[in-house]
């Protein structure tokens, strides 16, 4: 068992009362049965079936438990975010209930002590989805690859790993849109992915539909990347481009050509400068809207409702462990 090491797990819950004693219960046993210190931390992304009630004989029978509800559904990626800038581990953990199994989380911790930075699970049993979602996944992950910088692999997921130095780093970031499989990739330190099985719990896995996805993907790219505002930006530039290279035909036509409509000149000026500054004020448009998006994202990420603990807290655990030493 280590002596020292304080141990952080985060785990959301989204309609998991079903799943809630069993989950508290195993994280208990096996993490108890490696660390001397260590916290569980529930948090609730606003659930409706019954979980703030069942969480509290929960906090009566196990110690170190935390449970923080959030005041409505901010989505699973805030609530871990919620959670990790809550703990005080030296380690942080986050992990998803319903299929992310706990007895691996002993040798991620291993692994990120001694590699630093941030261990990923990666799902080698990864659900399957339509052969049009696998395409248009596929084609993201190459997209991010190359202008993110990150590499988001086939199933990777919400089970994770971070030392207090990477967590720090990461509690810096306060984007609105969060999507930390992305986020924590984008950090920096150092990367270890660790392979594991799916395990289903009570209740079905998550799956998100194809319109989520898309929306998700549209806020990553939004909030990582400028990429398709300057796509915005060479298109507008090549309209410009284009816009002069008419003009010039027009001016040609008219003086090499003897019978000219009346009138088809100047109109045909008239439309290819206006065309012109259109497509050169968007260009420069979605210059400025790039740099504004980095610049407003200040709005608080969540709000908590409620917060209740077990009678007996990591805090206090460390206290007692301190006096009974300095006595010793």
């Amino acid at each position: 068992m280590d002596p020292n090491t304080v141990i952080s797990i985060v785990v959301p819950l989204e309609q998991d009362a079903l799943l809630l004693e069993e989950i508290v219960i195993e994280v208990e046993r096996i993490i108890a049965s490696a660390y001397r210190f260590f916290e569980i931390i529930l948090v609730d992304d606003g659930s409706t079936d019954g979980t703030a009630a069942m969480v509290q004989p929960l906090l009566q029978r196990i110690q170190r438990v935390r449970y923080l509800r959030l005041s409505r559904p901010f989505g699973r990626d805030v609530a871990l975010s919620a959670g990790i800038e809550s703990a005080i581990g030296d380690f942080v953990v986050t992990l998803d209930p319903r299929t992310d199994p706990i007895e691996v989380i002993p040798q991620m911790i291993d692994l990120c002590r001694n590699s630093g930075g941030i261990v990923h699970g990666v799902a080698t049993n990864p659900l399957r989805r339509s052969l049009a979602r696998e395409w248009f996944g596929n084609a993201f992950r190459t997209y991010c690859v190359k202008h993110l910088g990150v590499d988001i692999k086939r199933g990777v997921c919400d089970l994770r790993v971070m030392n207090r130095q990477a967590v720090n780093a990461l509690l810096q970031v306060r984007e609105q849109s969060r999507y930390l499989r992305v986020l924590t990739l984008t950090l920096g330190y150092q990367h270890e992915f660790f392979s594991y099985a799916i395990q289903a719990r009570a209740g079905a896995p998550r799956v998100t539909t194809w319109g989520v996805e898309v929306a998700t993907a549209i806020d990553l790219l939004a909030a990582n990347t400028r990429h398709p505002l300057r796509m915005v930006t060479a298109t507008g530039l090549l309209g410009a481009f284009l816009n002069l290279l008419y003009a010039a035909y027009v001016v040609v036509i008219f003086l090499l050509k003897p019978d000219v409509a009346a009138g088809w000149t100047t109109l045909s000026l008239q439309l290819s400068g206006m065309f012109f500054f259109v497509c050169l004020i968007l260009a420069v448009l979605s210059e400025y809207v790039g740099t504004i998006l980095g610049e407003v994202r200040s709005r608080p990420l969540y709000f908590i409702a409620q917060e209740s603990n077990s009678s007996v807290l990591l805090e206090d655990t460390v206290l007692s462990s301190i006096v009974e030493e300095s006595v010793e």
